[in-house]
């Protein structure tokens, strides 16, 4: 053995004489023997015997006990020394293998640790580097039979973590039930932001709730997030109240005027689109029909609008207890009226891309048939075929067509796809 390692706690200077508990480990690659001292308890000495975690012996005197009944392989003893609250640690007695050594025949080094910091922290790797003196120490000092052997001493730790948990039980059934109906409804709720993030805030809840009634305590993560919730509350009812202060209208009719703006803009839009955009000349007649459909649907949705106005004064008192939430669920609020308020533009999006597709498509499959060539879906790939007359003229009269019909349908492809991504 080349080297002697002892880590005392920093409150050791504060207990009374007793045995030393801990564990004593020895590293073979470096030869160094480690002593964690973790605490100091009494046993009398029949019981000592059989204790497996004893390790030496702490006074604050000349040592009266020394090496007991020879069952111990490794023990040391330390003594107290302190002088105008300086404390001093000195070895009195050290035993290694069952050979009893003095200080001075190796390398000695004694430190001081933190306990209660070690013992609460959550910052050390999972897999430590190779010679972590202190990541052994902290794997001893966190295990759950330590734990109770050090805060077995007094019944407040116990009665706090029990309030704690049965504090934290209260909200947990709730946030359980309300977890189980929202992620029932979340076929539904997934086209509704505020939906996605309800459902995913009862999940966060409810994971911080079981860890810290499994841990019976804050960790590192669920203090954060703990923390970060009280300040998206804070905020959220800080920036509401804001709000209805200072805006004066009803939340209906800023909607409904916000609406009719987007509406005005895409009428422009349109009736720009029907006459020669930017100098193209598109076809006449599907021109105007696509015109007239998009400034119909436009039209049906701002008199839905309009007649859904007392419902929406309503809605609008439910959204508000939602936003006392947190600004979280102003964001997600806020998000879905963007959504209701430019849902026509989105549906006039999905029916020109839908009718660009289909045309994509067919003039694809009718250049196939001008080269003999014919899609196998069962096989996956395109073979040769032979055509008739008759199927190559009408196929020449259709991929004519929908080529000369093309552009107009790119024409409000192109400007609703480009409103969507906006």
């Amino acid at each position: 053995m080349k080297s002697l390692l002892i880590f005392l706690p920093n409150r050791l200077y504060k207990e009374k004489p007793g045995y030393l508990f801990g564990k004593v480990v020895y590293d073979e690659n470096t030869e160094v023997k480690k002593f964690y001292v973790i605490g100091v308890c009494k046993v009398d000495n029949l019981d000592i015997i059989k204790c497996a975690n004893i390790i030496g012996y702490y006074s604050n005197t000349e040592p009266k006990r020394g090496y007991v009944d020879k069952k111990y392989s490794d023990w040391i003893n330390v003594r107290l020394n302190s002088t105008n609250n300086i404390y001093d640690y000195n070895l009195k007695g050290i035993i290694v293998n069952n050979k009893k050594i003095s200080s001075l025949q190796c390398h000695t080094v004694m430190t001081i640790y933190d306990q209660s910091a070690l013992r609460e922290t959550e910052l050390f790797p999972q897999k430590a580097a190779f010679g972590d003196h202190f990541h052994e120490l902290m794997k001893i000092v966190q295990d759950k039979q330590v734990q109770r052997e050090i805060q077995k001493k007094g019944k407040f730790s116990y009665i706090k973590e029990t309030l704690l948990v049965y504090h934290m039980l209260l909200y947990f059934y709730p946030v359980l039930l309300l977890s189980k109906i929202t992620s029932k409804l979340l076929p539904i709720l997934k086209y509704s932001f505020l939906g996605v993030h309800v459902n995913g805030w009862l999940e966060n809840i409810k994971w911080m709730l079981i860890t810290v009634i499994r841990n019976k305590r804050f960790t590192l993560k669920t203090g954060n997030y703990a923390f970060a919730l009280i300040i998206d509350m804070l905020l959220g009812i800080f920036i509401l109240q804001f709000l209805l202060h200072h805006i004066q209208c009803s939340p209906s009719q800023i909607l409904l005027h916000n609406a009719e703006k987007v509406v005005t803009c895409l009428k422009d839009l349109i009736n720009w689109l029907m006459g020669v955009p930017a100098g193209l000349k598109l076809n006449l007649a599907l021109n105007n029909m696509l015109g007239k459909f998009f400034l119909y649907h436009i039209q049906m949705w701002w008199t839905f609008l309009i007649f859904m106005r007392p419902l929406m004064d309503f809605a609008f008192e439910v959204l508000v207890l939602f936003g006392k939430l947190g600004i979280t669920f102003q964001i997600a609020i806020a998000a879905d009226l963007l959504a209701l308020v430019s849902f026509h533009a989105y549906c006039i999006y999905v029916y020109a891309a839908r009718l660009f597709n289909i045309q994509l498509k067919g003039i694809t499959a009718l250049f196939r048939l001008f080269l003999g060539k014919k899609k196998n879906p069962l096989r996956k790939r395109v073979d040769s075929c032979l055509y008739q007359p008759d199927q190559l003229f009408v196929g020449t009269l259709l991929f004519t067509i929908l080529l000369f019909l093309m552009p107009t349908t790119w024409a409000y492809y192109a400007v609703f796809t480009t409103t969507s991504i906006d």
